[in-house]
């Protein structure tokens, strides 16, 4: 199925998975990212183990059923708490690795909002899903929206906006961020992973985050750093933020 726009309002893209995080992330994007008409699609990707072709074949059967069936149920609980019709609700159940599928353009195409839950700390994210937090970080094409745990009653979240310190971010993405600061009463940190000592930041850049944000408060960092998520990760320094935002491209 292609993820497709519907005028002109991004698609929500949901990672969803085994765990209590695939409801946070959907309560997020339905209250914070979703327009009236916007198409919603809720992914769950599963895999074989890698050890006895003949078991390798049931397992995949079993996975598949569970799969399908988490998803129903979270489509199910996502229709029962907001307003939107049955048929906007899309599930995807595909058996292969998460950042593999997100970059096969036949499955994920178009111009949509990514939205998942570590349902744990960024660091603890990292090392227990083997890198594959990171693969989607520094790969994923679209926007990310990633909630370390809820996103959930008080206001005044902490929010982190991972930018491109050579590319204003879209004004789309922009407007997405500014309506959540607004609605939660939040401030904006706003983050530049340099790859090397000799990087800057582009100065068309900094104006355009000033002058976009103008009314909220925003603070400007850089840190240095090979990848985009062990930057990230250096730069929490074993603290948390309530939403991580992150545009590669």
């Amino acid at each position: 199925m292609n993820v497709r726009t519907i005028n002109n309002q991004p698609s929500i893209l949901i990672l969803a998975d085994f765990s209590d995080g695939s409801w946070h992330a959907t309560s997020f994007a339905m209250k914070f990212l979703y327009k009236e008409k916007s198409p919603v699609s809720i992914l769950q990707t599963y895999q074989n183990p890698g050890w006895g072709h003949l078991m390798m074949r049931k397992l995949s059967h079993h996975l598949r059923k569970i799969t399908k069936n988490e998803l129903r149920a979270l489509k199910n609980r996502l229709l029962k708490h907001f307003n939107i019709e049955k048929q906007k609700v899309n599930t995807l159940s595909i058996e292969g690795e998460l950042n593999t599928v997100l970059n096969y353009k036949p499955i994920i195409n178009g111009q949509h909002n990514l939205v998942l839950s570590t349902h744990n700390s960024f660091e603890d994210s990292c090392k227990r899903q083997n890198g594959c937090l990171e693969k989607i970080i520094d790969t994923a094409k679209h926007p990310l929206f990633i909630l370390p745990d809820t996103f959930e009653g008080e206001t005044s979240k902490r929010i982190l906006f991972v930018a491109n310190p050579d590319k204003k971010p879209s004004e789309l993405l922009c407007n997405q961020v500014s309506e959540i600061c607004s609605k939660t009463k939040s401030n904006l940190e706003v983050l530049f992973v340099l790859k090397t000592q000799n990087q800057n930041i582009n100065e068309d850049v900094k104006s355009y985050f000033h002058e976009y944000f103008d009314g909220i408060d925003i603070t400007l960092n850089t840190i240095q750093y090979k990848t985009k998520c062990k930057g990230i990760n250096n730069y929490l320094n074993q603290t948390n933020r309530d939403l991580i935002v992150i545009e590669n491209d």
